[in-house]
């Protein structure tokens, strides 16, 4: 069998017609099919396959984190509780200040070449982290947090370490807190001999902790092959269950047009933010293809993100509220809904998302902020009939009643309230601060020369968010402001979201993703530590939203000796929100609309609506919880 890339070349008398069934169907990767769940990358193709060092930024979105790593500490995604899985149990606290803990882990797990998992690898990869972290890029947020030469070893499953500051959050920083660590134990056995070669160390064919290890992967980027191991009741999450696939198998399909069809033919198992009308297309043509649930939205809303548009605002005129404000009032983000997600998503005013879990913690004590907030000439922007107005549109549109929300379902399906669209309002804004509209119909700058607006969005590896960042600009051009929707691919695009010399406007969602009452995972680096200059090429480390106001640093930093969760902890974050949305320092959009179709025909069980045992995300480490619930169908 010969591989190029995405494809395989086999023998003509062994190809097999799409959807076909025979006794044993194999892969294209030589896999039994019905041994072999097959899910679409979330990043597309990998530019650097070979990479797989988790000291350093690399594809960590095609199985490392889901099936290879294993974490001190997972979080479970359908309740939002933290839970032991390398740690024996939680963390100990040895001091009133939470400044100083005890971590515990389970022995007897081994690493997938043999070795056991002791805390001298824990014990490496803080010394490592810390003697390289000018060097190494995912080490940042670690070497910040824990203080410099404070752990040690009590014996091979038990160690002490110290933290810079009071540490309430201490298992979600050092274990999960949505999808994935920011600590990721190496093994020291595999590390510790390539000295200071370590930082540009590769790992190919890295050793695992997770019950799978690498089988093979595709040196052009797209598609990774990973297989259960003999041992996996030893690694580090063997006992969450025992996991269903044999093989699991990470690969890009290609072109939405291309891998809908290539998903109708049954030859993958679940998707990837497949726009909903070819997801419609799809189930119309097969109908073991379904959504997360059978009505509207149709898909899942609980991610810990939001979609929303951010500036570089600490760059001319992004740096004037006004502008800010006017941006926000000319997205008409119904039609925006309704063009790019055929209506299913739930809006979210605040920057964070609205979900079952943050809506009783921050939605519902600042809806009376939300309905009194006024702009400096006494206009009120916020429109809680937003989703009232949803309906009647969809309605219009000629979707059935019977999968219209009523009552109170209305909010709980598309959220609160948002902005009012309202261009008249945002020119008198624009116009306070001396932008005007030229003879051409589009605003100038203050000084009457032309304003063209860089507004960066994902290529094809994100299809529901490049059409949303579509829409957006559609709605900005419409209401008199020359934009360009630039497409990047995931390489461009985050480094666009780390240099602020690249960055004027972006659709991004990496600075509000608040799963439960603990927002400081969030916005713990809204500091002035991660303030660059407005033109630097420097890349940042946090603070993607460009936050100066030293009120909110403040608040993040008075924060870190509070409880999470507790009464005064959570009423700072809603202060934090108050001052980013009356700043409209980012304007969020709306809950992720994570369309994720599944496909039941090898394999069923998957967390829907009804059975939401975990997040339904193939990108984030709590995808085990699925691994271990899916089952064969037996075909």
């Amino acid at each position: 069998m010969v591989r190029l890339g995405r494809y395989v070349l086999a023998p003509l008398a062994g190809l097999l017609l799409a959807g076909a069934s025979t006794a044993q169907e194999m892969t294209d990767v030589g896999t039994p099919r019905n041994e072999t769940l097959i899910v679409q990358t979330f990043d597309g193709k990998s530019a650097n396959p070979d990479v797989q060092n988790p000291l350093n930024q690399y594809a960590i979105w095609r199985g490392f984190r889901e099936l290879g790593w294993s974490f001190l500490w997972e979080m479970d995604t359908a309740t939002g509780q933290s839970y032991p899985e390398l740690a024996a149990g939680p963390v100990e606290v040895l001091n009133p200040e939470h400044t100083k803990f005890r971590i515990k882990i389970r022995p007897g797990v081994f690493w997938s070449d043999g070795v056991e998992f002791t805390v001298d690898d824990l014990i490496y990869t803080l010394d490592t982290s810390f003697k390289y972290k000018d060097k190494l890029t995912f080490v940042a947020r670690t070497t910040n947090y824990v203080k410099p030469d404070s752990w040690s070893k009590v014996d091979n499953y038990t160690m002490d370490i110290e933290t810079v500051s009071p540490a309430y959050d201490f298992q979600t920083v050092l274990g999960v807190y949505t999808w994935g660590s920011l600590f990721v134990p190496v093994p020291k056995h595999i590390f510790e001999g390539q000295g200071d070669n370590v930082v540009t160390y590769k790992n190919t064919n890295a050793v695992t902790l997770g019950p799978y290890k690498i089988k093979e992967f595709d040196p052009n980027g797209f598609w990774q092959l990973w297989e259960l191991r003999d041992d996996w009741q030893r690694s580090g999450w063997g006992n969450l269950g025992t996991p269903k696939p044999k093989y699991v198998l990470y690969k890009d399909f290609g072109a939405e047009e291309t891998r809908t069809l290539a998903f109708v033919q049954n030859q993958y198992d679940v998707d990837t933010f497949m726009s909903p009308d070819s997801i419609a297309a799809a189930k119309a043509r097969n109908p073991a293809i379904e959504t997360f649930s059978p009505t509207l939205p149709y898909h899942d809303m609980n991610d810990a993100c939001s979609y929303g548009i951010y500036f570089n605002q600490q760059k001319s005129p992004y740096d004037l509220p006004e502008v800010r404000w006017a941006l926000a009032l000319t997205v008409n983000l119904q039609q925006v809904a309704i063009s790019a997600v055929s209506g299913q998503f739930k809006a979210s005013a605040l920057p964070l998302a609205d979900t079952p879990i943050t809506d009783p913690v921050f939605y519902q004590p600042m809806l009376e902020f939300l309905n009194g907030l006024t702009l400096s000439d006494g206009y009120k922007p916020f429109d809680a009939g937003f989703g009232d107005g949803m309906v009647a549109a969809l309605k219009a549109q000629g979707i059935p009643e019977a999968d219209l929300p009523t009552g109170d379902a209305v909010k709980q399906g598309f959220g609160q309230g948002w902005w009012k669209f309202d261009p008249a309002q945002a020119e008198k804004l624009l116009g306070s601060v001396g932008i005007k509209k030229g003879a051409d119909g589009f605003y100038t700058k203050p000084d009457g020369s032309p304003w063209t607006l860089d507004f960066v969005i994902p290529a094809d590896w994100n299809k529901v968010m490049q059409r949303t960042g579509f829409s957006i600009a559609d709605s900005w051009k419409k209401a008199g402001f020359n934009v360009t929707a630039r497409q990047a691919d995931n390489g461009e695009f985050t480094t666009v979201q780390n240099t602020n010399a690249k960055l004027d406007l972006m659709v991004n969602w990496s600075t509000s993703c608040t799963y439960n009452s603990n927002w400081f995972n969030s916005w713990n680096s809204f500091s002035d530590a991660f303030v660059k200059p407005a033109d630097s090429n420097e890349p940042l480390q946090g603070n993607y939203v460009r936050v100066t106001d030293p009120e909110i640093f403040k608040l993040v930093q008075d924060s870190k000796s509070l409880e999470i969760g507790s009464e005064p902890f959570v009423a700072n974050g809603i202060e934090i929100a108050k001052k980013l949305t009356s700043g409209m320092q980012l304007i969020n959009l709306m809950n992720i609309p994570t369309t994720i179709p599944t496909n039941s025909t090898y394999w069923k069980n998957y967390p829907k609506q009804e059975n939401f045992y975990a997040a339904p995300y193939t990108w984030w480490s709590s995808f085990k919880k699925t691994i271990v619930n899916i089952e064969p169908t037996g075909k």
